[in-house]
């Protein structure tokens, strides 16, 4: 199932949500008042190239809006999606880091700004330096590997999560040995009075021999950034384009803390290279970008996920909330520059007036629907893109079928392309196949395709009253039908109404073109199911009648020579009638054989090529990568492929090898026949290779034919197996 489709089976609108928005952005306003309180006294540390105050500066910038960004995407999945463990795992995750951001601020105002004035300080600043940070580093790995529906890509990269979680716990045990200051800060940091109770110490000293716990935690950070990155090659589509921003962010995130470990790490090797503390200011600089891409870059490309691409089906309310707010500073900012602005040209208090008040009520109702169209062409275009304009996607509908593209490329497109312009939740395309209803596009893609309908009707009842259907026809003759499936509480308006109906008068040439090639394919099918019927057929009754006539003739001839005078005419005679009968029978079987192998059907297709390859008077190899069975039709048409190939290279490429290769990839059988004969078959000097290519195309595959002059020729054929 897509994440889009996972996001519509999750429609709850939990108030939970709320709570986590309150919770994180009370700390993070926390954080902010405590961060202008601790002014004074900046990080000694400050980042290479800039003096305290700007370095102060530019942390506390980027701390709050990654703590207000953070808190924002948090508490809009969760309450967007309350089932969603990717939700709550950020939530609990921005939570931490909040604290952590809070009690860094607290130990530096009660321990060098205001000395004594806040309680704990010392037990704020152990939990910020020694606790917290490997919390939340274990979080943010967590998060990223379950992006975007809450779901691992497989139960194997939950021991990805269990290492981080186990070597932050052994890191919290090892420092809590740590004698000196503890050091406080998230970016930049400085050194506090503040020590772990003496009363720790020997647990710190148990866990010694883990004091290297840091640098193992930086591993399964590297492979949860390996991990998005696979995720997001392993997508197609809609999918794909959710995760390629938040792939881009989560990488950068990881790369620039394992930077910043390493030059840590480095740091006396850096130095001597260098007058200057060269791996304090590359570290300092590598954890401010690590701050910037895990604090505000990967929020952003969680909200380009959620506006540009349906994550969650959120696009909607950010939709909706952009048209709002834009009525509201209109409106706002009308009664402000009519009543206030004008009124007090004339001298006369705001709102004073009540002429003035008249007016702006009529000017806002005479221009409120235009600003509003104009706003709500602004929000489209800002959440859906170019798509937004409905009748772009009528254009590049003709474009398409103006370049002749096949309609079973064609009408995907459509789907994708209804579903983008008239915002719905989701479309199908339904076409007319031998007078019934088929499935032939939907966007996103459904998880089972449904039976086929018989009518409208039939899906209308599948779909719910949400449905909107709009019949294509052509003629007066029904060809199929368009379908777009709005989110709950929204209708289709005048414009989508008329995109809706636009599309499905233009749609009829693709459909026509989409049903003769299915009835064209159905067809074939079934020519080929009648002459696999038929060759069934012929070979029982020479099985079950010509053979055994022939094996009682033979038996009868002997029982007469047998019993007749012995004279050397009679006996020559009844010998040459066994040896006729005898011919006959073995040439009667080798039809049967040859009409339909029972090699075939009793042992499957690798052993019945690898029986054919025998028999050849070629030197033949046979390579087989998958050896199991295919449905009867898959089989008979890709061992008719061989034989029909092997026999044209004995008799016409003059070759003295072939090489025979079974195979299988995505969802195909490939068989590929090679020779390395004189080469030049051509498909219009016979009927040989057409109907190769036709019998292929009976059930679905593709036939191609490589064979340059003096070159051999090269016979492929690709199967649906899946």
């Amino acid at each position: 199932m897509t994440t889009a489709m996972a996001a519509r089976h999750d429609r709850g609108w939990s108030p939970a949500g709320v709570l986590v928005a309150a919770v994180a952005g009370s700390l993070a306003v926390a954080s902010l008042v405590l961060a202008v309180a601790d002014w004074a006294s900046p990080s000694p540390t400050a980042l290479a190239g800039l003096s305290a105050e700007s370095s102060n500066a530019v942390e506390v910038t980027v701390q709050t809006i990654g703590l207000f960004t953070l808190a924002a995407m948090a508490s809009l999945v969760v309450w967007r999606q309350p089932s969603n463990v990717f939700g709550w795992v950020l939530a609990a995750t921005v939570i931490s880091l909040s604290v952590e951001v809070v009690a860094e601020e607290y130990a530096v105002y009660g321990l060098v700004v205001a000395v004594g004035s806040l309680p704990l300080a010392d037990v704020a600043a152990m939990l910020s330096h020694k606790v917290l940070p490997d919390v939340v580093g274990t979080g943010a790995i967590a998060a990223i590997l379950v992006f975007p529906d809450g779901r691992l890509k497989s139960d194997r990269w939950l021991l990805v999560i269990a290492a981080a979680g186990v070597a932050a716990l052994l890191d919290i045990l090892s420092r809590l040995n740590d004698q000196s200051e503890l050091f406080v800060g998230l970016f930049t940091g400085q050194y506090v009075p503040a020590y772990v109770p003496p009363a720790l110490w020997p647990v710190g000293e148990m866990f010694g021999w883990a004091s290297t716990a840091h640098i193992w935690g930086a591993v399964p950070a590297l492979i949860a950034g390996v991990g998005v990155v696979m995720r997001m090659a392993a997508s197609r589509g809609e999918a794909r384009l959710q995760l390629q921003w938040f792939a881009w962010a989560a990488s950068l995130f990881a790369i620039a803390g394992l930077l910043s470990l390493a030059v840590g790490l480095l740091g006396p090797s850096l130095s001597s290279f260098s007058p200057s503390d060269a791996a304090w200011a590359i570290t300092g600089w590598a954890r401010m970008a690590n701050g910037v891409a895990g604090m505000i870059l990967i929020p952003i490309s969680i909200g380009i996920a959620i506006a540009r691409y349906r994550l969650y089906d959120i696009d909607i309310v950010v939709n909706r909330t952009i048209l709002f707010a834009g009525l509201a500073v209109f409106v706002t900012g009308s009664y402000a520059i009519v009543v206030a602005g004008v009124g007090s040209v004339l001298g006369q208090r705001a709102g004073a007036n009540p002429v003035l008040t008249v007016v702006t009520i009529a000017l806002v109702a005479a221009l409120l629907l235009p600003v509003r169209g104009w706003l709500q062409s602004l929000a489209d275009v800002a959440v859906y893109g170019r798509r937004a304009r409905p009748y772009d996607v009528l254009s590049d509908l003709v474009h398409d079928v103006g370049r002749a593209e096949p309609a079973a490329k064609l009408l995907p497109r459509m789907a994708a392309l209804l579903r983008d312009g008239t915002r719905s939740a989701s479309s199908e395309v339904w076409v007319k196949v031998d007078e019934r209803l088929q499935l032939a596009a939907a966007a996103p893609d459904l998880p089972s395709t449904p039976p086929p309908a018989v009518g409208t009707s039939e899906i209308a009842a599948r779909l719910g009253d949400r449905a909107s259907i709009a019949p294509v026809l052509r003629n007066g003759e029904l060809l199929g039908a368009l379908v777009v499936v709005k989110p709950r509480g929204e209708q289709l308006n005048n414009v989508e109404r008329r995109l809706f109906d636009d599309l499905a008068s233009q749609a009829g040439v693709v459909f026509e073109r989409f049903r003769l090639v299915q009835e064209l394919r159905e067809s074939r099918a079934r020519i080929v199911a009648a002459q696999e019927s038929e060759r069934r057929r012929i070979e029982r009754n020479l099985h079950d009648a010509a053979q055994q006539r022939f094996a009682n003739a033979l038996l009868s001839l002997g029982m007469a020579q047998a019993e007749v005078s012995q004279t050397e005419a009679a006996s020559r005679l009844m010998q040459e009638a066994s040896r006729e009968v005898k011919a006959g029978l073995g040439e009667l079987r080798d039809l049967a054989r040859g009409l339909n192998p029972p090699m075939l059907a009793e042992a499957g297709l690798a052993a019945a090529v690898r029986s054919l390859s025998d028999r050849s008077s070629l030197v033949t190899t046979v390579t087989v990568r998958c050896d199991r069975r295919y449905p009867d039709a898959i089989e008979s048409a890709a061992y008719y492929v061989v034989t029909e190939s092997l026999a044209n290279a004995v008799k016409h490429s003059g070759a003295r090898s072939v090489e025979i290769t079974i195979s299988e990839s995505n969802g195909h059988l490939e068989v590929e026949v090679v020779d390395d004969g004189v080469g030049g078959a051509d498909a219009g000097r016979g009927s040989g290779i057409l109907g190769l290519r036709d019998r292929a195309a009976a059930v679905g595959g593709t036939l191609t034919v490589d064979s340059p002059a003096g070159g051999g020729t090269r016979v492929k054929v690709e199967l649906p197996c899946a």
